[in-house]
């Protein structure tokens, strides 16, 4: 199959073109730089005008041509327009370059409304620019009002694929969790251009993950000058949590510096119980978990543009997490008859400190006039953390009275090592008959894991040799791809494959994995333009899902002494096939129809022992899974103060499993709904609303049953000091119904499970954007995003 793959790659990259002529070309400012977004107009001599615009690399083409004399304007805001004439005998390439205006009476703004919703040929873009949603907001308040993208608990998902890498300006952010979330409140929305949700990433991304990419595209501004934004807020749930942070830009001439600090501290209380039905007995489980968070992180870097086609950045972030929780454990296990046979009670307490540093240095060069270029990134990454969780457990008969020598103290402790190294080059090559890209990675992954289990005894902790590891893994990975795109009339196509040889060291109780293998990962795009208003597109792509580092340390977290989850060194990744078929009609009404398999799946079970009560949760590879989703969505705009968006996403879920303790198959139909409103109150839009509300129906996820929720959310903001303030007052799950009930079947063994995350939260912010806001820095393109996610 890999040779078939390269063979049909290449033949398709040698096929001739229609002879139809082409005109193409580059925009550029003085300083040689790409001038993005001018407007391009073509009139031939039959007096019919064409139009277009330059895309973020400047780039601009018109198809279909007659051999004729044309006259070509290009005009941009804040530049002088040219005209230039010339005739068409064949295809044709055109560099251009614009002079800023010297002289201005003004500040002119014209703005051509576009559609909220447009579909390119490998994402779908929401035209931020254009959407009620963006005013007086941050972007991850945005991307909750965007359609197929879910933020629960400040998480951002897509639907049906779950967590997402974030991008800036088709940068991945190198942030995860609390950091990029606080990371993303920082940024106004009135910053944002456009956001574009890449659910199957082209093969220039890493094939890393199934879940899809999310850009968020800036406005294109200039200016010199300081630019910036704090912003604090108190999120009031069963106890409350403070938030703070803010951001500088500073801009002269060809440095740009930046720097932004967060900081977060507060606790939550999750609920989780649990009923797991022994043939003989039934427990019952209570586990109430007050955990405290201490928060601060930071990035700072910069990028210089030390000649007309090159400019080179550096960046460090880095970030400190105290976590220490308190825990209270309650365990009823129910006789015959469900009478009370004896009770196990545990008090935990757990501290956790972790640290990451993150640097990254980068070149961008510039090969010519026509936007050739040449992206080189080196990046380093270290993360660190030291776990010790202290527990005791008591026995009590049913009567109430404690079991003699019941009680014990134990000490489960680990320390963790990650440190990660990669090199990424990357050439975009945009000829006028077919546009190219290709390049290459390599990274370096080394995790070591001590883990140690002590049980005390007369005020000694005294080490258990059984339950201590020390686990050593390694991770090498070198990858090549190329990427080609091609517009035939109303036809685009986008073919690339991407290979990957990884070469896996691990081992654990003295126990060695090593293993070596290579694959491809190719991905095809063609789009269809049947007309004005219609719009057909289909994708596939090939994915791999690596295992999160944290799945493969053997580290074990007790409950009591007959629960515990562990990590499984031995973990392999898992692959996906996709591929999906959309319509989109007036750029208003989208619909979906996408199919993924799933082979070597891995998923955590939750082992459970009937003679020896023994519960113990751990990942493994054992799921063959189909996944079959329609999805509809609509963008109205009902009134000039009302816009909605709603979705409906209809599944069907099929789990095969290898395991001989669970169910040999497992099916089930599921749906999500999801709507979202945003009001204007007022004509100079200063005091605004919001109203959201999603529904999922009971489904099929692995090995689990999911029973439904649905959430209810309500927000409100004015804007103040002409729109640099923003207040706001939200509350999240009013109704708190989201709550994750699931069962599952294991070993003919029931389990039932209801949790329930502290989501109902009462959120107020405060945000005052200051400066010169027409500076926009360059993010730095980093790349060890995908190495970095997987230890979350």
């Amino acid at each position: 199959m890999n040779k078939i793959y390269c063979i049909l790659l290449f033949t398709l990259i040698g096929l001739s073109v229609n002879a139809q002529f082409r005109l193409s070309g580059n925009v550029l400012k003085a300083n040689h730089s790409y001038l993005s977004f001018a407007t391009i107009k073509l009139k031939g001599g039959n007096g019919i005008n064409q139009y277009t615009q330059t895309d973020s690399l400047g780039s601009f083409y018109f198809s279909h041509l007659k051999p004729d004399k044309y006259v070509l304007t290009i005009s941009a805001i804040g530049f002088v327009s040219r005209n230039e004439l010339f005739n068409v005998k064949a295809d044709t390439v055109i560099n251009l370059m614009l002079n800023e205006e010297t002289n201005r009476l003004g500040e002119i703004v014209i703005k051509a409304k576009q559609p909220l919703i447009t579909q390119k040929i490998d994402r779908t873009v929401f035209n931020a620019e254009n959407s009620l949603a963006a005013i007086g907001t941050d972007a991850l308040e945005l991307l909750a009002k965007v359609p197929g993208v879910r933020v629960l608990n400040d998480k951002v998902s897509l639907v049906g694929k779950g967590s997402v890498s974030v991008m800036i300006d088709d940068k991945l952010v190198q942030l995860a969790d609390d950091d990029l979330s606080n990371y993303l409140k920082s940024i106004s929305a009135g910053n944002i251009a456009k956001i574009e949700i890449i659910t199957n990433p082209p093969a220039k991304y890493d094939a890393q993950g199934n879940n899809g990419l999310i850009n968020i595209v800036l406005k294109k501004a200039l200016g010199n000058g300081f630019k910036g934004s704090v912003n604090a807020g108190l999120n009031q749930a069963t106890y409350a949590t403070a938030i703070a942070g803010g951001n500088l830009n500073y801009r002269k001439d060809k440095l740009t510096l930046y720097t932004n600090l967060n900081f977060r501290k507060g606790s939550l209380v999750p609920v989780e119980q649990s009923n797991i039905y022994y043939p003989a007995q039934q427990w019952e489980v209570v586990n109430k978990d007050r955990n405290f968070r201490t928060v601060p992180s930071g990035q700072l870097g910069f990028d210089y543009q030390f000649s007309k086609r090159s400019t080179v950045g550096a960046s460090y972030a880095g970030g400190l997490t105290n976590f220490h929780s308190e825990e209270q454990i309650n365990t009823s296990v129910f006789g015959a008859a469900h009478l009370i046979d004896s009770v196990l009670n545990s008090n935990a307490h757990a501290k956790i400190r972790s640290h990451y540093h993150s640097a990254g240095i980068y070149l961008k060069q510039l090969l010519d006039t026509s936007g050739k270029t040449f992206t080189f990134n080196a990046d380093w990454f270290r993360y660190n953390d030291d776990k010790n969780r202290f527990f005791d457990n008591t026995s009590y008969s049913s009567n109430g009275q404690l079991i003699p020598g019941s009680f014990a103290e134990y000490l489960s402790a680990s320390k963790q090592q990650i440190a990660l190294y990669t090199l990424k080059a990357d050439f975009d090559l945009p000829y006028s008959f077919l546009k190219v890209s290709f390049g290459g990675k390599t990274s370096f992954i080394q995790n070591e894991s001590d883990v140690n289990f002590f049980k005390r005894n007369a005020g000694t902790y005294i080490q258990d040799e059984k339950q201590s590891n020390l686990f050593r893994y390694r991770e090498n990975t070198q990858a090549l791809y190329l990427n080609t795109s091609k517009t035939i009339k109303r036809w685009d196509f986008q073919f690339g494959l991407r290979g990957e040889y990884t070469q896996l060291d691990g081992v654990s109780l003295n126990e060695r994995n090593q293993i070596r293998y290579f694959q491809l990962f190719p991905t095809a795009f063609i789009n269809y333009r049947a007309s004005e208003e219609s719009v057909w597109s289909v994708n596939y792509g090939r994915r791999i899902n690596r295992p999160p580092y944290r799945k493969l340390n053997p580290f074990r977290w007790y409950s009591n002494q007959y629960v515990y989850t562990e990590g499984n060194p031995f973990l392999k990744p898992s692959y996906n096939n996709n591929i999906s078929l959309m319509h989109i009609y007036k750029q208003v009404f989208t619909t979906t129809f996408s199919f993924s398999k799933t082979t070597d799946g891995y998923n955590d079970v939750n082992f459970v022992d009937a003679l020896s009560n023994t519960q113990s949760s751990k990942p493994v590879n054992f799921i063959t899974g189909y996944h079959y989703q329609l999805s509809n969505s609509i963008v109205l705009n009902p009134l000039k103060i009302w816009e909605n968006t709603s979705q409906l996403d209809v599944f069907y879920n099929v789990a095969n499993s290898a395991l001989p303790q669970t169910l040999k198959r497992l099916t089930g139909l599921g749906a999500y709904f999801a709507s979202t409103n945003q009001f204007i109150f007022n004509q100079s839009k200063t005091v605004l609303g919001d109203i959201s509300f999603w529904y999922a129906w009971p489904t099929v996820d692995g090995v689990n049953k999911s029973r439904s929720q649905y959430n209810l959310d309500i927000g409100f903001k004015t804007l103040w000091l002409n729109k640099k303030m923003q207040i706001a007052l939200a509350a999240t799950d009013i109704l708190k119904t989201d709550r994750y009930r699931f069962s599952s079947l294991i070993n003919g063994i029931n389990q039932v499970y209801h949790n329930y995350y502290d989501s109902w939260q009462l959120r107020f912010s405060v945000r005052y954007n200051f400066g010169n806001e027409k500076i926009k820095r360059q993010e730095i393109k980093q790349g060890n995003e995908e190495e970095r996610k997987r230890n979350n």
